[in-house]
């Protein structure tokens, strides 16, 4: 009788093992904690100088010897099976650092709600002093799953390169072990959650440091109910907001601008 008991406990803890295993390996809600990287002097050098006029150009060469070499921001993706939330937390940065994120609109303290179902996206953003809200569809990544493999958080995540809608390339690193198609920002459409996103040309990363599996994350999109705040399409959004800007920087510059604003 004692046997029995003993062999009934030992699959009463396995059953219980696998579930919470399973539960591990195919967790569809959490919460992710990133780490955003700025490459500052980077961008400053090919985005500002490079593309400067001779007006300009001067200025932001003095500048340059003053700017860290990189800066970063700390990112949440709260998700799950239907939704994601992206969003900032709050930053302890110097009043020089903060300044120059703003001077080159390097980060637009937005939040980022994606439906993974209805492809419906919001973002609200907060663009040189005026509060927007994107009202859009997510973008639809073209992607390429590579063989190439790296360890994020702790993660096994397979590589896949893809380009967006306005021919921005990224590569991503995402995790099987999360069934769940979202990412940092607006990028998504992989079989995995994205914990690595590196956008080249715009000298940014996105590198998970944290992960928190729950059955019970809230999503709170009170921002999105804000009155009073413009509600605009992408293309919208990117049309006022380069006439704003064309007056002080050139094209190409004001382009890098609004593909940041709007990835």
């Amino acid at each position: 009788m004692k046997i029995l008991k003993y062999i009934l406990f030992i699959c009463c803890l396995a059953t219980a093992n696998t579930g919470q295993a399973q539960y591990a390996l195919f967790a569809k809600s959490g919460t992710i904690t990133y780490d955003k990287t700025m490459y500052m002097k980077n961008i400053v050098s090919k985005q500002f100088i490079e593309k400067a006029d001779d007006r300009s150009r001067g200025q932001f060469q003095n500048m340059l010897p003053t700017i860290p070499q990189q800066v970063v921001l700390k990112k949440t993706l709260k998700f799950n099976e239907t939704e994601t939330l992206f969003e900032p937390q709050k930053a302890e940065l110097d009043q020089k650092t903060q300044q120059l994120i703003m001077m080159f609109a390097l980060d637009f303290d937005a939040t980022t709600l994606s439906n993974l179902k209805t492809k419906e996206y919001k973002r609200y953003n907060d663009l040189m002093g005026e509060k927007v809200i994107i009202q859009d569809t997510v973008k639809r990544v073209k992607w390429r799953i590579t063989n190439e493999y790296r360890d994020v958080a702790g993660y096994t995540c397979r590589r896949a390169n893809g380009i967006t809608p306005d021919s921005t390339y990224v590569v991503a690193y995402y995790s099987t072990e999360m069934p769940v198609s979202g990412g940092p920002e607006s990028i998504s459409g992989l079989p995995g959650i994205i914990l690595g996103l590196v956008v080249p040309s715009q000298h940014v990363s996105y590198f998970a440091s944290k992960v928190e599996l729950s059955d019970n994350v809230m999503l709170d999109k009170k921002v999105f109910d804000a009155k009073k705040v413009k509600v605009m399409s992408r293309q919208q959004m990117i049309d006022q907001f380069s006439v704003t800007l064309k007056d002080w920087l050139n094209k190409e510059t004001v382009d890098y601008i609004m593909k940041l604003g709007t990835l």
